[in-house]
């Protein structure tokens, strides 16, 4: 074979392997419909004109080079007749009518603009696994004042902090609301029980001192049949598999199907932990309405958690734990929420089950035995716009346990040239205050911008799970306990705390931002006021005791961030936070986030778009870290920094990832006594399909 022909050979290869990996540039031989999703377009470094794909348009400005990501794969349309090798009817023979092949979407739930010097942090499909994030709480852990807890690797236990207050992540899945239903979480936000691998969008809206997480679920249009196959393995016996399915029918029916399993083994002398992850929706659309069935259960079969490192090493151990989560909903909407007037209906049912595992002889009286838990949710909203102001409104209704809680909620939005506000107010629930936020982004010059955000929290009892009747003491705001009425009548439960009081408080965040060339400069302060905060009870059996609960006093915090194009292809997206004080819980002191990385699809080589290379060095950084244990107990995770090398190399649909986990393999924690691993390293192929 001649030296040409090798050469050839090899080519073909390397690209059917790194087709199959970053799932968004698949469609650079084929004509393209613009995306049905009216999210910006703002995580990709070069703008394509996706009705006319070989028109490669420069970016509009600086700030549309976003996050790491590459393009979207989904609006790929069927090949001509002639690439599909049809052949043509006889002269004189009329041909049939061609079906269709875009159908309309299924409705989506509502998301808000979010107002961010710089570039949004709305994460797309493709962008989502281009971050090489493998949890919601890995992907939350890039986001300024976010701290993310994790006693391990993948499967691990992990929880995130908003500012040091474990409740203040808030989760909303196609508009309902993801509550903690896990009676050992006891009321932290269940980050994890949302998995990623069937969403198509993630908005990051951050307020003053609450961070909202709005996603939504896969939909398919066209009755191409779409497939998509992950595949990826790694250090620890980790192993991870998805599969995909979707397809709308002449009559605008809707069949999806996803399902993803993975498997670890952190420690080779204990069994190894897994999850299964299934996800189906069937749905109809009939002009402007649709309506739509949708279910996710969520598998978890967690081994004994020990970390990584020696027996020595290792203080603790995470009990064994098997837990199951069930979401489901009926919807039907009308209207895009993005455009124009819109109303839904959502009926959802939520289950949680959590079933202890011991291993070995244990003190059974120490074991919580299995725990279930119900809610259902209904919620009716729907917006227009008034005199360009986008409004919505929504009444959510929650039932389980015998509690019944009833949430109205109201949203305004208007971005007009350089000017943007939202506002947002909720009223009082069996699990959180009432609310009053207000955010707003003022750009008076194309170097210079400013937001600010403040809010206004009301006081009072709450629940921290939902459908928890248990009669227990009440944590108050002055850190005591009280008794219930009824104690002296037995049946009180002196070993809990199912409820706790706040105080009305302020919170303020405000930033402002400058251009240099291309990269934003911002700084600017957050102020926390005092608060309750809840333990990180699902990591450390010590925190679920009734004096690990604590007030904390307000708090004051600087940040620094930068962000956007450095040269050519490089690209910066770092921050860092700074508190007034050294012994906040679940915040520490100083901590910071760099990532420099390399996005380009060469298109002076390939003027089609079939190449893409992201690369990437993420530098981690965070001080001491503190957790309640007790009314007069503290454990401390001490100071770390890790280092992260990530690359992904994309040829047309398939996408060829590889990322490696603490390169300098320090020996830290996050969490007390738990070690994370010395290096990990995990690769894999995503592979995207119209058939």
């Amino acid at each position: 074979m001649t030296r040409r022909g090798l050469r050839r050979a090899a080519l073909i290869g390397l690209g059917t392997i790194a087709g199959a990996v970053l799932p968004g540039w698949s469609a650079a031989q084929v004509p393209v419909r613009r995306d049905a999703v009216a999210s910006p377009r703002d995580t990709a470094p070069t703008r394509t004109d996706s009705a006319r794909l070989r028109q490669v348009r420069t970016p509009s400005g600086s700030d549309t080079i976003r996050v790491p990501t590459p393009l979207r794969a989904d609006s790929m349309v069927r090949n001509d007749s002639i690439r599909q090798g049809i052949v043509p009817l006889p002269a004189g023979t009329k041909p049939a009518a061609k079906r269709d092949t875009i159908k309309a979407p299924l409705a989506r739930a509502d998301a808000p603009p979010i107002l961010e010097i710089g570039a949004p942090r709305i994460y797309d499909r493709a962008a989502i696994f281009a971050t090489g994030a493998l949890t919601l709480s890995d992907l939350l852990g890039r986001v300024p004042g976010l701290t993310e807890f994790t006693a391990g690797w993948f499967g691990a236990p992990a929880v995130v902090a908003s500012h040091g207050d474990l409740r203040g992540i808030r989760i909303f899945l196609d508009g309902l609301e993801i509550d903690p239903l896990s009676r050992r979480g006891q009321g932290v936000s269940p980050v994890n029980d949302v998995p990623l691998h069937a969403l198509e969008e993630i908005r990051i809206e951050r307020g003053a001192e609450e961070v909202r997480v709005y996603a939504r679920t896969w939909r398919v249009e066209r009755t191409d049949p779409y497939t998509r196959a992950d595949i990826g393995t790694g250090d620890q016996n980790t192993n991870l598999y998805r599969a995909y399915f979707g397809r709308r029918y002449a009559h605008g029916e809707a069949l999806q199907i996803a399902a993803e399993q993975f498997s670890t083994q952190p420690a080779r002398r204990l069994p190894s932990s897994g999850g299964l992850h299934v996800m189906g929706r069937f749905g109809l659309t009939r002009g402007r309405w649709s309506a739509d069935l949708f279910a996710e259960r969520s598998d978890y079969d967690r081994s004994a958690w020990v970390g990584t490192g020696g027996t020595a090493d290792t203080r603790d151990t995470i009990a064994a734990l098997q837990t199951r989560r069930t979401t489901a909903y009926a919807r039907i909407g009308t209207g895009d929420p993005d455009r124009g007037s819109w109303m839904q209906l959502l009926a959802a049912a939520e289950a949680h089950q959590g079933i202890p595992k011991p291993i070995g002889p244990v003190d059974t009286s120490n074991v919580i035995p299995d725990t279930t838990s119900y809610e259902s949710q209904y919620l009716i909203t729907g917006g227009t716009r008034l005199f360009g102001v986008r409004v919505s409104a929504a009444e959510r209704i929650r039932r389980g346990g015998g509690v019944s809680s009833f949430t109205p909620s109201g949203r305004a939005d208007l971005l007009r040239g350089p000017f943007g506000i939202s506002l947002f107010a909720e009223g009082k629930s069996a699990l959180r205050p009432s609310r009053a936020d207000a955010s707003v982004k003022f750009a008076p010059f194309s170097m210079v911008a400013l937001t600010a955000s403040a809010s206004r929290t009301g006081g009072g009892r709450f629940i921290r799970v939902f459908g928890d009747g248990r009669n227990t003491a009440s944590f108050e705001s002055d850190g005591s306990l009280l008794a219930p009425a009824d104690s002296g009548r037995g049946g009180y439960d002196s070993t809990g705390v199912a409820r706790f009081a706040l105080v009305p408080r302020t919170n303020v965040r405000a930033e402002v931002g400058v251009r240099v060339r291309d990269v934003w400069v911002s700084g600017g302060v957050v102020r926390r006021g005092a608060t309750t905060l809840l333990p990180a009870a699902d990591l450390d059996r010590a925190a679920a005791r009734p004096g690990a609960l604590r007030v904390e006093q307000e708090a004051t915090g600087a940040t620094l961030a930068l962000r956007g194009r450095l040269y050519r292809a490089i690209n910066v997206d770092a921050w860092a936070v700074r508190w007034n004080d050294s012994t906040g819980f679940y915040r520490p002191r100083y901590q910071a986030r760099s990532e420099l990385y390399i996005q380009t699809n060469l298109l002076n080589r390939f003027p089609r778009g079939n190449f893409g290379l992201l690369s990437s060095l993420a530098h981690e950084y965070r001080s001491n870290g503190y957790f309640s244990t007790g009314a007069d107990s503290v454990r401390i995770a001490r100071g770390s920094r890790a280092l992260a090398f990530k690359l992904e190399i994309r040829i047309q649909s398939a996408v060829v990832s590889y990322q490696f986990r603490n390169l300098l393999q320090e020996k830290y924690a996050q969490v007390p006594g738990f070690f994370l691993p010395r290096q990990t390293q995990f690769y894999g192929v995503r592979w995207d399909f119209w058939n």
